[in-house]
């Protein structure tokens, strides 16, 4: 895929064999992936250049990941790329794999058993909305998670193991969290009625 320079929206879904992304979409404020089965964020192409290095997102502001068996990680360009300054809503659901670990923090502590989302999530600064859905093995949250001062909206539902650490008042990542206004988790494929303040205005999401 070539040089979008006047994209702003993007939905990518059933491409079972699409293996990268464009490189450069700098008027981007959407993206939407779904059931990509051989997407992988970070991979690289046949000349080595990684996908971690892609800096064409500098508008971005809704990201959507669903049903994505690779991602395994957060990929650098989302955090450490212009997109930390304007991502306003990050949805990740149904990614098996997710674990959000550097693979040079596994490297320095092979013996760590818990996942957690890595610490420069801390970095997504307009961040208000962060959505996480049927992630099994995302086990804890980071501690930077209490710099994201913008953050008004959580939402942890299908993952057993970080709910209860996000419980109210007495779960071990609650203290990471209390700051966040509107916050939702749950164990269970349970329906639920939430209020959300959507971007530009307010609306309310039922979740089944």
């Amino acid at each position: 895929m070539g040089t979008f320079t006047a994209l702003r929206t993007l939905i990518i879904e059933e491409c079972l064999c699409l293996s990268s992304l464009p490189k450069h979409l700098p008027a981007l404020e959407t993206l939407a992936i779904m059931d990509c089965k051989s997407l992988d964020l970070r991979l690289g192409n046949k000349n080595g250049e990684k996908q971690d290095d892609i800096r064409g997102f500098g508008s971005l502001r809704i990201l959507i990941l669903s049903e994505l068996p690779k991602l395994e990680i957060l990929p650098r360009w989302l955090i450490q790329g212009p997109t930390s300054n304007t991502l306003l809503s990050l949805f990740i659901e149904s990614c098996d794999n997710f674990r959000a670990m550097w693979e040079e923090e596994e490297e320095e502590s092979p013996s760590l058993s818990s996942s957690v989302l890595p610490e420069g999530i801390g970095h997504l600064i307009a961040l208000r909305k962060l959505t996480i859905k049927y992630c099994p093995r995302l086990l804890a949250l980071p501690k930077k998670m209490g710099n994201l001062y913008a953050l008004t909206h959580l939402t942890i539902k299908g993952c057993p193991k970080l709910a209860n650490r996000c419980k109210r008042g007495t779960g071990e990542d609650w203290y990471k969290i209390a700051h966040v206004p509107n916050l939702y988790t749950s164990n269970f494929n349970d329906s639920v009625n939430v209020l959300v303040k959507a971007v530009g205005g307010t609306s309310e999401e039922t979740e089944e």
